[in-house]
């Protein structure tokens, strides 16, 4: 399981850091010195160096994206009821994103932080509502496949 999880980290870094550049690319801010894409408050943090800033913003996105992934091992320990499972990765996803975000500055007040992770959460569970459904339709149809095959031997 080990391996796994450190597969799933590994996508889930190079998708933190896909999205997170994507996001700063399609939010850059005009200053006087042009376009940046990273919060004003981390380009201060590293006096001005506009690459050192998005070196750190992709490393961080990239750990964050690192940890969404590795909570989907959480479904693999079958012991776990799946709410168990379920808590944890919405807690794994929301309860990190709020110090990277205060960190690198991705918002300009607390509220709005606490909005973008009550929209997460809702995401999560919608997503995961959808997931629920479909699998468990599919279930009952291998189900109802083997039923019938039963019945034919």
């Amino acid at each position: 399981m080990l391996a796994k999880t450190l597969k799933r980290m590994g996508l889930g870094f190079l998708i933190g850091v896909v999205v997170g550049d994507l996001i700063a690319v399609l939010t850059g801010t005009s200053s006087s010195g042009g376009v940046t894409f990273t919060s004003k408050q981390l380009l201060d943090m590293t006096g001005g160096n506009a690459a050192v800033s998005m070196l750190i913003q992709s490393l961080f996105s990239g750990i964050y994206g690192a940890l969404c992934f590795a909570g989907i091992s959480f479904y693999d320990i079958e012991r776990w009821p799946l709410a168990l499972a379920t808590a944890l990765h919405c807690a794994v996803i929301v309860i990190p994103f709020i110090p990277i975000a205060l960190f690198l500055g991705w918002f300009g007040s607390i509220v709005s932080l606490l909005i973008m992770s009550c929209v997460q959460i809702a995401v999560f569970f919608i997503i995961w509502l959808i997931l629920y459904f479909t699998y468990k339709k599919q279930i009952r149809e291998l189900n109802e496949l083997m039923d019938k095959k039963r019945e034919k031997d």
